[in-house]
Parts: C-alpha cells; sequence; structure tokens
C-alpha cells in the first residue's frame, strides 16, 4: 500500500494516494466528478469528486446519514446519481446496461448484512455467480471456493447452510462469495456494524489481508483502528459532502477541519 506523498500528510480529494501513479499516467480505479445524488428535496450527495487509485484502501467515515454508503452505492449503480460521472475501471456510468453488468462484473460489494442465500450451502453460495455470469465447470467453481474459503479460514464450514455459522463466519463467506468473481475493486458497506464484537476482529483480520495483498477496496466503516492501521487515505464525509481527505497519519493527528475535529472527539 503507498502513502500520499503530500509532506503534511493532507490530500485534496481530487488526487491520488501515491502521486507517482500520475506520473506514470496510471488511470484511477474509481473516479467522481461533481456527484449529486437527490432522494426528492433531499440531498444525499453534494457535488462528490474523489479519485481512488489501482491497489488503494480508502476508508470512508462519518456520522449517520452523511451519504457514505450512497456514495459506495452509487459506485455499482445499486443507486442512480442524479449529476456528474462516475467511471470505474475506465468505463462510466450510464444507462447503458452493458456498461452497468460490466462494472457489476469486476466489483466486489461486501453488505451489513450477509445476504447469503439460506437455502443454498456455504459452497453453493460462492460457486453460484461464478457458474451463471462467468460460466465455469462446477468442478472449476468449487475449486475455487475451496481455496477462498481456506483463506478466509472457514473451508470446514463449505457444506453446512448459512443459519449453521456464526456472524463472524457468514460474513467471511460473503466476502469469498465476493472474491469468487475475482474483482479488481471491493466495495464494504460497514460490514462488521452487524456483528457482535467478539466477531468483528476475524472479519478485519481478512479484510486486511485483501489489502496486503493489493486489492482496491473502498471501505465504509465506523472501524477506526483499521482506518489508522490499513487506510491509505481517510475521507471524513457529513451532510452528503466530502469534508476532509488525508493519510490516516494527519486525519487521527493533525485534522484541519472543524466537523472533522468535533466528530473525531466524539469517537476516539
Amino acid at each position: 500500500m503507498n502513502k500520499p506523498t503530500d509532506t503534511d500528510g493532507s490530500a485534496d480529494p481530487s488526487v491520488f494516494a501515491d502521486a507517482s501513479q500520475l506520473a506514470n499516467g496510471d488511470a484511477p480505479m474509481v473516479e467522481l466528478v461533481g456527484v449529486s445524488k437527490f432522494f426528492g428535496d433531499f440531498a444525499a450527495l453534494t457535488n462528490i469528486n474523489l479519485k481512488v487509485a489501482r491497489q488503494e484502501v480508502l476508508v470512508v467515515i462519518g456520522p449517520s446519514g452523511s451519504g457514505k454508503s450512497t456514495m459506495i452505492r452509487c459506485v455499482n449503480r445499486l443507486e442512480t446519481h442524479d449529476v456528474g460521472r462516475i467511471v470505474v475501471d475506465g468505463i462510466e456510468l450510464s444507462d447503458d446496461v452493458r456498461n452497468i453488468q460490466a462494472i457489476r462484473r469486476e466489483t466486489g460489494m461486501v453488505f451489513q448484512q450477509f445476504n447469503l442465500y439460506p437455502h443454498l450451502t456455504v459452497l453453493d453460495n460462492i460457486t453460484l455467480s461464478p457458474r451463471l455470469v462467468r460460466g465455469q465447470t462446477r468442478a472449476a467453481a468449487e475449486a475455487k471456493a475451496m481455496e477462498l474459503l481456506e483463506r478466509v479460514q472457514i473451508p470446514e464450514q463449505a457444506h453446512k447452510r448459512p443459519g449453521q455459522l456464526s456472524g463472524g463466519q457468514q460474513q467471511r463467506v460473503a466476502i469469498a462469495r465476493s472474491l469468487a468473481m475475482e474483482p479488481k475493486l471491493m466495495l464494504f458497506d460497514e460490514p462488521t456494524s452487524a456483528l457482535d464484537p467478539e466477531m468483528i476482529n476475524e472479519v478485519l483480520e481478512v479484510m486486511t489481508d485483501l489489502a496486503r495483498e493489493g486489492m482496491t477496496m473502498v471501505v465504509v466503516t465506523h472501524e477506526m483502528n483499521f482506518a489508522r492501521q490499513v487506510a491509505d487515505r481517510v475521507v471524513f464525509m457529513a451532510s452528503g459532502e466530502v469534508v476532509e481527505v488525508g493519510t490516516p497519519e494527519h486525519f487521527f493527528t493533525n485534522p484541519s477541519e472543524p466537523r472533522t475535529q468535533a466528530f473525531l472527539s466524539q469517537i476516539l
């Protein structure tokens, strides 16, 4: 993971975490330009400008209702943005179904709730999409699924159904299911918020391993230790706006915006 090169640790929302990527001409994995989203008269997002570099871990924090989840849901078109542009791996999100499908094929998403099929085994939950979407044979899909279950440290759960697993185990299955599609980008929407405290670390460990392996990740979370230790950049959002962006060092030791300071004083 590459940290920003700004001398004070801060970063403008429009720049990469690693300035060398700009010099090398690398395109961002994700780019949001002037993105706004409305629910009726309510502005859920207002003029969001962000770039996520390849292999960057971007952690998004902020109070409830700040637009964090709405923003990442817009990235894979679970929500439709009303103004601005969103480009993922060079493909612009539009009403063209082909573009939406292309982006979703390369984007994994893990939600607060596990969203596993309760009537299917863990193995079947993981292999369903690779077989239906990517056309993998059952044998190939199951071999890959077992590799992923080893990776998230629950291979012994392969033939159980979700209801037989703990919350932490179910979330690890959800991560394995997303990884089975071999995504270039992983989105996490508060993946530990529905877990009991003793189960949180086992999920964060899997996410930390993914970051170390170079997965591009956008993570909405309230886990500040994860943000400190794993993030390349931290984004603070409030009232549908990006208020401040910086390295973890800048963010947790010398935030510049009063709203950021007030938020951190309440949770740290």
